[in-house]
């Protein structure tokens, strides 16, 4: 029995099981796109284990990793940095070359500025900083609150968590 008959005689059972797979690809693709957004996958690696040590204690570790590392603008932009990010990372990992206190680019400052703004948007009233303009006119969360989620390097005196 060639395929062209097989698949006329057997259309339903075909569609079923094209759905039932496509269902179990999506599943299996969500579950791995959120456990690797995770303070537990991120922790893993050898050079984010202080990072991972001090996030747990601070206020935001309820969180996961990628809802202050990535942009929240459209899927598209955040699946392209999330594979982006992740190819860096993973560059760096294989090659054993983090630096012992790993920093923030500036396109990473703006990421992380942008989504505290994202949440905390409705506390924003209370603060005498103009949201929605750029870092370097006063709206830069960081340049007070950067110890929030990570709090200070076990290095230089131990984890100091706002």
């Amino acid at each position: 029995m060639e395929v062209k008959d097989f698949i006329s005689k057997h259309t339903l059972a075909c569609l079923a099981g094209g759905f039932v797979i496509g269902l179990a690809v999506c599943g299996i693709g969500a579950g791995m796109m959120s456990f690797s957004g995770s303070a537990a996958f991120c922790g893993s690696c050898h050079a984010m284990k202080g990072e991972a040590a001090a996030f747990a204690q601070s206020t935001h570790n309820k969180q996961e990793c990628v809802e202050c590392h990535l942009p929240h603008d459209n899927m598209a932009i955040y699946m392209i940095e999330k594979g982006r990010t992740g190819m860096v990372d993973t560059y760096h990992a294989v090659l054993r070359d983090y630096p012992a206190r790993i920093k923030l680019s500036a396109d990473g400052k703006k990421t992380v500025n942008n989504n505290c703004l994202r949440c905390h948007e409705n506390t924003m009233e209370n603060v005498h900083v103009s949201v929605g303009t750029d870092l370097d006119t006063g709206a830069d969360c960081m340049k007070c609150h950067s110890r929030i989620a990570h709090g200070s390097n076990h290095l230089e005196g131990g984890i100091k968590v706002e």
